[in-house]
This record gives structure tokens, sequence and C-alpha cells, in this order.
């Protein structure tokens, strides 16, 4: 061999140990999860010598910075340099996956199999991807369903819509849901969708209908969701619509709804309070829709169930959104499929940098995983009357209970002096938690109720008179609600008609809580019916919660305050602290200072 030729040869191998210690600091940039340093250090290597494992490499560190169509450029061009290299394929499969691209990850992940010599890891990979692919081509592509996700894909991509890390699941007739395409980081953009794919209620009142209820200044019980309303009827009877590819996904029906529910599933919800909520409902849609009918009689080729269908899509979907420092209301698309959940897994907001509206992710979410929203914490009742359906081991259930005035009270004249009105019945939606606002406040009313002495009234008058602040306050009456703790003999009184009202509401039910919870044990039940089940068994807990909440603390108003703090923080009155310093020490303190 020539000394030229020699020398050659030596530099060649000089350089590929250097493109070779390159590689060997890009990985340890990568161990560190420096993934950016890591894909310079491979490029210079690559700079020196084009070799399969560099770019395989620097595709697997594109790969973790989420750059997946250059993790596959890479990933392909390490297959063209070494079709044996099965790190190739695995990092092509990933890629295409990440991508979407199910069918070409399947088949690059059974190449991949097969050049492996049937690798276990290959084997893995395949499985997880063919119960995707199984999971995605459920139904048919020209399932009716599957056409309309299409075409609401398509014609939002085509408005400039992102939402590539998204997919729509189809489940079963009007349930969908969102899920993740790929890995989402948290404070990632996971949707947008521009302002001109927004129904807004401005629009809404720009239609010759919206115009005339304008003009007539109308006043409605739910004007957002009125207005919204016309809106999409007008555009879904409309056979060239623009907005049909968004209006055809929308449910077809209502059917879990109760305002829609059928006479024998009604029957479920017998003796709850809940039933008026239904009925008052359907009256409020049936005043607003009347209301409309009367200034744009044209409104009538829509009837009274069609209204509905739009009203209830309008409360069920609709966001409220500050557009250039507007607030208004408006129906997004693929953005109002994000099922509920708690606590907030995203976040959403209309960006006026951006010209439309977001969602950013608030944790991580894994492939393939539910991406939700959080509707906030409601009351089963209002779940269920407005989205149709039932939150299990709900914190937030509610069950209304109604409070009189006693027809003996010897106060009511001062009372109603005090009100500056006619004393009259309170419903409160009360929880279990006798912390939470609307259960103090019930508690506080129970007070003003249990009034029965002068003396105490006029010492009402006292703390009504230090309240006020200002001349707008003058006007007000005396709010009982706000009615603080007063004496022993009052608390006491209250305890008492606590559980009386609660075990009163028991009796309207034509079953008990251990019947129900039997009863969701057996596979029988309809979904409304077990919806109706669920929220009648949820209002029994808290009235039970209510009994024992007073059994526990009425003989504390027959202890001295050095018992009652020592019992404090023991169980069970310690589930009761708040309620048992603010109000059951401050009667007794007061007994012992020798005052009322």
């Amino acid at each position: 061999m020539s000394k030229k030729a020699k020398k050659g040869q030596n530099s060649t191998a000089n350089q590929a140990g250097v493109a070779d210690k390159l590689k060997d600091e890009g990985n340890k940039a990568f161990a560190n999860e420096n993934y950016q340093k890591a894909i310079e250090l491979y490029s210079q290597a690559i700079e020196i010598e084009k070799n399969a494992i560099y770019y395989a490499n620097r595709s697997f560190a594109y790969f973790e910075l989420k750059k997946f169509r250059d993790s596959l450029e890479d990933a392909n061009t390490a297959i063209e340099l070494n079709k044996e290299y099965v790190k190739g394929y695995l990092r092509k499969a990933s890629a295409l996956r990440e991508l979407g691209k199910i069918t070409e990850a399947l088949e690059a992940a059974r190449t991949g199999y097969e050049v492996s010599g049937k690798n276990e890891v290959f084997e893995k990979l395949v499985e997880e991807i063919e119960k995707e692919y199984k999971e995605d081509n459920k139904f048919p592509a020209d399932d009716p369903e599957m056409i309309k996700i299409r075409d609401l894909c398509d014609w939002l991509q085509t408005g400039g819509a992102i939402f590539d890390k998204l997919k729509i699941k189809y489940y079963e007739k009007n349930y969908r849901g969102v899920h993740s395409s790929q890995i989402i980081k948290a404070n990632e953009l996971i949707l947008f969708i521009p302002k001109s794919h927004l129904i807004t209620l401005e629009m809404a009142r720009q239609t010759p209908v919206g115009k005339k209820m304008m003009a007539a200044g109308l006043s409605l019980l739910s004007p957002k969701h009125s207005y919204l309303s016309t809106f999409l009827l007008d555009e879904k009877f409309n056979g060239v619509s623009w907005w049909a590819p968004y209006i055809r996904m929308l449910p077809s029906d209502f059917d879990s709804m109760p305002i829609f529910f059928p006479e024998e599933d009604l029957k479920w919800l017998e003796g709850s309070p809940f039933l008026d909520q239904v009925t008052d409902k359907k009256a409020d849609i049936r005043k607003d829709y009347d209301a409309i009918l009367k200034v744009a009689p044209e409104f009538g080729r829509y009837s009274f169930w069609e209204f509905c269908w739009a009203r209830m899509n309008a409360c069920s979907r609709i966001f409220g959104i500050n557009i250039d420092g507007v607030k208004t209301d408006a129906f997004v698309p693929l953005a109002d499929m994000l099922n509920h959940r708690r606590p907030k897994q995203t976040a959403w907001s209309y960006s006026d940098e951006k010209k439309g509206f977001i969602i950013e992710s608030l944790e991580d979410i894994e492939r393939g995983g539910h991406v939700y929203d959080s509707y906030g914490k409601k009351c089963n009742s209002r779940f269920l009357l407005n989205y149709g359906f039932i939150v299990l081991e709900n914190d937030g259930n509610e069950v209304a209970l109604r409070v009189s005035y006693k027809n003996d009270d010897p106060c009511i004249k001062a009372k109603t002096t005090l009100l500056k009105e006619n004393p009259q019945p309170r419903t409160f939606r009360v929880m279990a938690q006798v912390e939470e606002e609307n259960t103090v406040e019930f508690l506080n009313f129970l007070r003003f109720v249990n009034i029965r002495d002068n003396q105490t009234i006029l010492e009402v008058m006292s703390i009504y008179e230090n309240s006020r602040q200002n001349d707008k306050d003058k006007e007000d009456g005396y709010k009982p609600q706000k009615t603080p703790p007063l004496s022993l003999e009052i608390e006491q009184r209250v305890l008492e008609d606590c559980k009386a009202i609660c075990l009163e509401q028991l009796k309207c039910y034509p079953t008990t809580l251990e019947k129900d919870l039997e009863l969701l044990k057996t596979n029988t039940l309809t979904t409304n019916q077990r919806n109706c089940v669920l929220l009648r068994s949820g209002e029994k807990e808290i009235l039970h919660e209510l009994i024992k909440f007073s059994e526990i603390c009425l003989p504390l108003l027959d202890m001295s305050l050095k018992e009652i703090r020592k019992l404090t923080t023991q169980i069970p009155y310690n589930k009761y602290a708040e309620y048992i310093n603010k109000a059951i020490i401050t009667v007794v303190q007061r007994r012992e200072n020798g005052t009322k």
C-alpha cells in the first residue's frame, strides 16, 4: 500500500473516531434530557459520516422534543442507509404513531418485527398499535357518524383550526369524546378554533328574527340561550348552511335530559324536589318561545320541541368568552365535545392575539387518554337537568329544602317591619357540608324563623342597623339568611327544625336510601332510570347527613364550654368543628356569662 493511500485510510478512520465521539457526547446529553444539545452533537457527527445510528439517535431526540416530522425524516434516512438496522423501524413506527398515521405505523412496526428476528420489543409495539387501530376503527369509514366526524375536522382544518394533538372518538348515539392522539405535556396549546368558526351572541342578534327580538326589547328568562337557539334552528333547516358540518355533529336528540323524559321515567323521581326544577325548566322555555312568537310569528315554523332541542344545545354547549374586551357567549366547534372532569385538566379562553378560541393542557395527558373540560362544581340536579348525566361521588350535591314561618309566630309583625315585606317561605339548596354557604344560610334563616321574643328582635334590629353602610343599603330590608347565633334556646330549635325538615322530606320518597343503593347494584335499570335513582339517593344522603349533624350537635348545648372544646377535635364532632366554634360555643358562652 502506498503512503498516500495509507494516509487517506488513517484520515478516514480518524474522522470516524471523531464522529463516534460526537455521538457518545450526544448520548450523554440525551441521558441528561438536554435533547437540543444532543441534536446538535448528532448533527455534527452526521456531517462527518452519514451513519444510520446517528440518524436514528437524532430521530429519538427529535421525538422527545415532539418534533415528530423531523423524527420521521431521520428514521427514514436511517432505514435507507441500513435496512437491517432495527432501531430505524422503531423510530419510524413511533413517529408515525404520534403523527396519527396508525396504518403506516403498524406497517413499520411489523417490518421491524421481522427484521429484528421477532424481537419482543417490536412484538409488544405491534400489539399496542393493533389495539389502537381497532379502537379507532370500531366503525367502518362509511358509517354516517364517522363521515360527520371527518366532515367537521376537514371544515375546521380548512378554516385554520389547529388540533393535531386531538382526535374525536364516537362511542354510541349522541355520545362522543375527545382523546389525545399523541403524548401531551402540561401547558401545551392543544386546540385553536379561529373566530370565523365561532357562533357568537352578536351573530344571533343580527338574524331577521334576532333583529325583531332586539327591536321589541324582548324580556326573556334566558336571553343568550334564546337568541343562539334561533340562530341554530335557522341554520339547521337551511339546506346550504355554511355551518352544516358543525350542526350535523350536534346531538340529534336529548333523551337523557329530564325535560324530554317520558312519564314512565319521571316516575322514578317521585318525591324529589328536582321534579319542580324539571317542570320550571319546561315552563321557562315555553315562556321564551311564546314571547319570540309574539314579535316574530314566522318563528312558528319551528315547533316548541325543536326550540327545546336548540335551547338545550345552547344551555349545555356554549362558552362565555371575552372578544376584544366585549363579553359574549359562543358555540365553539370541537371544544364543546370535551366531556366533564374535576379537577380541571385543561383551561380555555379566547385569545385576542391569536384571534380565536384556545384550549391549553394543565397536566400531562397520555396518548389515547381522555381530554376533559371541567364544567365546574355543580349539583347532580344541574348536571342531569342541563347536560343529561350524573357525576358519581359528587361533593357538590344539593337538596332543595323549603322553610316556612311558624303559623303561631308571636313576632311576625316585628319581622315584617324588619324585612320590609311580608315574610315568605324560602327554598334553600342545602349541601351535606354544614360549612358550605348554602347550608350556613339555611341554618341562619332557621334562626330568624325561630325568634319568638321581642328582646331578640330588638337585638337583630340593632345588628341590622349597624350593618348598613350606605344609603342604598337603607332601602333594603333585613336579610334573614344572615342571622348570627343568638341564644341557646334558638339554636336548639334550629337543630330540631333542621332534623324535622329532613325527616319530612324523606317521607316524600316512595323508597328508602337503602332500597336505592340495592337497586343501583342491579343491571335492570335503563340509563335514565339509573340516573334518577342516583339523583334521589344523593338527595337522601344529604338529608341523612343533616339529621346526623343535628343529633350530634344537640347534646352539646347542655355541656360546658370546657367539655365542648375538648370534643371539637374528636370524631365525629371534628366534622362539624366550624359550626360548633361559631354557633354552639357562642351561645353556650353567652349562657355561662349570664346573658341570654
